[in-house]
């Protein structure tokens, strides 16, 4: 028996096939979506300076290295340093050790576990606020200033137009 041209038993096939190429679309832009928001580049600024964070002051480590999820020739950092660094994804595992600076001994190795959640051109990692502890490890960057919104201007009155009477009148 058909209807419309179609037989009963194509009615359903056709609709599986429809229903399973829509979850692969859906499955493949949600895919997308994730190895976008996984893989995606910052550039991180990581300053040794003296900081106030969370209303605290922290002194800058006199001298050691940063490592940035288990890279095992990470980078040396003096006090007053301050390096951009390339971090893909989301959530990584910074260790700092303090070195001695006359035989390169460890006195100190501190880890942190941090997720970029904020705006890495607007605040900077504190390795002197990650040394102390602290829980708020994120400084301002002085070199970052907030695009300002200004609104566009009143718009000027109409002018007043001369009419022909008043044209005229002046003669």
């Amino acid at each position: 028996m058909s209807v419309s041209g179609l037989s009963i038993k194509t009615r359903p096939v056709r609709a599986i096939r429809l229903l399973i190429r829509l979850l692969t679309v859906v499955c493949l832009v949600g895919l997308g979506f994730s190895m976008y928001h996984l893989g995606k580049e910052f550039d991180v600024i990581i300053d040794n300076g003296p900081a106030s964070a969370g209303g605290a002051r922290y002194e800058a480590m006199p001298y050691g290295t940063v490592y940035i999820d288990e890279d095992t020739k990470g980078f040396d950092m003096w006090a007053g340093d301050r390096i951009i660094k390339k971090m893909v994804g989301k959530d990584h595992k910074l260790t700092v050790k303090i070195l001695n600076e006359d035989d390169d001994s460890v006195l100190k190795t501190i880890e942190r576990d941090i997720t970029l959640d904020f705006n890495p051109k607007a605040e900077m990692l504190s390795v002197s606020a990650i040394i102390a502890e602290a829980s708020a490890i994120l400084t301002p960057n002085p070199l970052y200033s907030e695009p300002v919104f200004v609104p566009d201007a009143a718009p000027a009155a109409p002018a007043e137009e001369d009419t022909p009477e008043d044209i005229f009148s002046d003669m």
